[in-house]
């Protein structure tokens, strides 16, 4: 049987394509829905209880992604677990695919194309219908929120951790590669996501945006599990470059002029680096993460992990 586990806070009408999608996807095959609810305020358990899943409400006053996706796999009953957002809509097709291919190459989970929905004010201002660029199968290199995993998998890492406020699904990555399972990406549709784009952000937002922070607070559960250097390896080319940005620090601080010299040799190698492999973009990111990821250590904090069933 396969537990489609889907997790949303004032999804709405949303939430109900979400699960009129589950149900024209899977169609006859075997399958259960369940509905993890981080405190909406809007109709959003009604909507789910009325497609049928059996809801749970999260007692945590600012809960997680990863927590509701773990508190789904623990009430699930399945032999695979499909985790979905509120805001996606599942794509006919590649749950027959995705358990072929679990089949045929015994691995341990799939995912698969996402196309993205840009939406400002409700109106539809963009789209990227590859988000992660997959034009042939291949070990996946990462994966949002929507996966689908063989439950036996999801437990032998030692599951989904409810305490970062984002990066959760790099962070379970890390461990379950370090567990010895093998993640697929198949050129198959597998979900539409719904992205509503917020104008305003301050600078602040900018810095230590919930992103940003949650990259050290990932550390901060792969530390507690004694999976850090899982991470890090999961990681590497990001911790590669925060470590080349200490350096700079060091040799500025210890050489002065000369030491600003080479950092700035540094600077360049990093962005002639990035600019051969086409990502400018990410050189911008390394800075930003080289003030965050201490931050996003020094806020981590353990949620609660009580819920009620609805």
């Amino acid at each position: 049987m396969i537990s489609v586990i889907v997790i949303g806070r004032n999804e709405g009408e949303r939430l109900g394509a979400c699960f009129a999608s589950i149900r024209g996807a899977l169609g006859v095959l075997s399958h259960e829905m369940l509905y993890v609810d981080s405190g909406s305020s809007d109709n959003s358990l009604a909507i789910a209880k009325d497609a049928g899943a059996r809801c749970f409400l999260l007692s945590e006053p600012s809960p997680t992604a990863g927590l509701g996706r773990s508190i789904g796999a623990k009430e699930a009953k399945g032999e695979y677990l499909l985790f979905l957002d509120g805001d996606m809509q599942l794509q006919p097709g590649f749950t027959e695919k995705a358990l072929m291919t679990i089949a045929a190459r015994d691995c341990d989970g799939v995912t698969g194309i996402r196309e993205d929905v840009y939406l400002r004010g409700g109106e539809e201002i963009g789209r990227n219908p590859n988000y992660f660029g997959c034009t042939a199968e291949r070990v996946c290199p990462e994966f949002g929120g929507a996966v689908f995993l063989k439950a036996e998998a999801l437990t032998r890492c030692g599951g989904w951790s409810g305490d970062t406020i984002a990066c959760e699904e790099a962070e379970l990555h890390a461990r379950l590669l370090d567990a010895g399972c093998t993640i697929l990406e198949l050129p198959v549709p597998m979900i539409r996501h719904t992205d509503a784009v917020r104008d305003n952000r301050g600078l602040l937002s900018v810095f230590f945006s919930r992103r940003r922070l949650g990259e050290g607070q990932a550390m901060r559960c792969a530390m507690a599990q004694g999976k850090a250097a899982a991470y890090i390896r999961r990681e590497k080319e990001k911790f590669l470059f925060y470590a080349l940005d200490w350096l700079c620090v060091l040799l500025i601080l210890l050489l002065g002029g000369l030491g600003f010299a080479g950092a700035c040799f540094i600077q360049a190698l990093q962005l002639g680096f990035l600019l051969a492999r086409r990502r400018p973009r990410a050189f911008v990111s390394c800075k930003l993460f080289f003030f965050a990821f201490p931050a996003g250590l020094a806020t981590y904090r353990v949620r609660s992990r009580e819920y009620s069933a609805r």
